[in-house]
């Protein structure tokens, strides 16, 4: 596996900046604004519904039943309980924007 490096990523920070320098806005309105709209996907998700975030992609709630797994350093069967995971669907457009 590799090794993420700084360059690999983009920090929220950078995100902020870009963003703010691309609409013109203050970072900080950017960050409030990105603050919101983390709470209010959370929000809507633990509620049950979808949110699509035009042009990225499409956020869903899906729940995983209980199962057993291996522990892979000692081979131990365990119990991993049910719970609900966040998926993430990217759009064609993105996709194909990528590649």
């Amino acid at each position: 596996m590799k090794h993420l490096l700084k360059e690999d990523f983009m920090t929220k920070n950078e995100l902020i900046a870009a963003i703010a320098d691309e609409t013109g806005k203050t970072k900080a309105d950017v960050s409030a604004i990105l603050a919101s709209l983390g709470a209010t996907v959370a929000k809507t998700l633990k509620k049950g519904d979808d949110v699509t975030l035009g042009g990225i992609g499409k956020l869903s709630a899906a729940k995983r039943e209980a199962r057993e797994a291996r522990n892979p350093s000692t081979g131990a069967t365990i119990k991993v309980p049910a719970k609900t995971v966040v998926k993430f669907k990217v759009t064609k457009d993105l996709a194909d924007a990528v590649a």
